[in-house]
């Protein structure tokens, strides 16, 4: 992985913590990590990270946009969804990215992500075959980019309750880093996302971990640039 980019989530997990802080110095007690997220966008800073080597790739650096500019794209089975970073090319849009974290309460969260990531495919992606998201040459990329916070509570194996019927035996004895590593797998392998990317980290002390050697940073943002050579050919 390119070190800007382990770099910006390290910085990441470094704005977390002292947005916490902060906020227990001004008595505001946010439940759990929940103080951390509510503080501000996070994830900027890996936003930044991926459009500043988009940029490096070949994108017009007035193209691409994570923070300053509309986000928002129109929908299908609703009228619009804002996402977290653009890249259009001659004003063609190219890459829409959806970036989230997990750091606390990873029972829930991995499930919400679950049902947030698959509702907003199918969304933009009808948007995309019903001409709401218009594309000159080949459809715009979706891409989906998973930061996970790597400690003893998503890192070991978790109990899996009882079902109606017997549960794809892939998710037994998994912790949950490695179930949001099979749903990143497969929203890849489903062509729901043509771009994703999962990484592990653990800010205590420095680790960063990409459990699968298709999900990775480098696979992602070649995905995107691939999408630019395409569109210029």
């Amino acid at each position: 992985m390119r070190r800007r980019m382990q770099e910006a989530l390290l910085e990441m997990y470094r704005n977390l913590d002292s947005a916490a802080e902060r906020q227990e110095l001004r008595g505001v007690h946010d439940q759990g990590e929940r103080s951390k997220v509510t503080s501000g966008h996070h994830l900027d800073v890996v936003a930044d990270a991926i459009r500043e080597d988009l940029i490096a790739e070949g994108y017009n650096q007035n193209e691409v946009y994570y923070k300053d500019g509309c986000l928002r794209v129109p929908g299908w089975f609703r009228p619009s969804k804002d996402w977290d970073l653009l890249a259009f090319d001659d004003g063609d849009l190219l890459g829409i990215v959806e970036l989230k974290s997990i750091n606390s309460s990873f029972g829930n969260n991995a499930n919400n992500r679950s049902e947030e990531v698959l509702g907003s495919a199918v969304d933009a992606l009808s948007a995309i075959k019903y001409d709401l998201i218009p594309s000159t040459t080949t459809p715009p990329v979706l891409g989906y980019v998973l930061v996970v916070r790597m400690n003893d509570k998503s890192t070991s194996t978790t109990r899996i309750r009882e079902t109606v019927y017997p549960i794809d035996q892939i998710f037994e004895n998994t912790s949950y880093l490695q179930r949001l590593t099979i749903l990143c797998h497969r929203l890849l392998a489903e062509r729901l996302y043509q771009a994703v990317w999962i990484v592990g980290v653990d800010p205590d002390s420095g680790e960063i971990y990409e459990p699968d050697r298709d999900l990775t940073y480098e696979k992602f943002l070649r995905t995107l640039a691939v999408q630019l050579d395409i569109h210029r050919a």
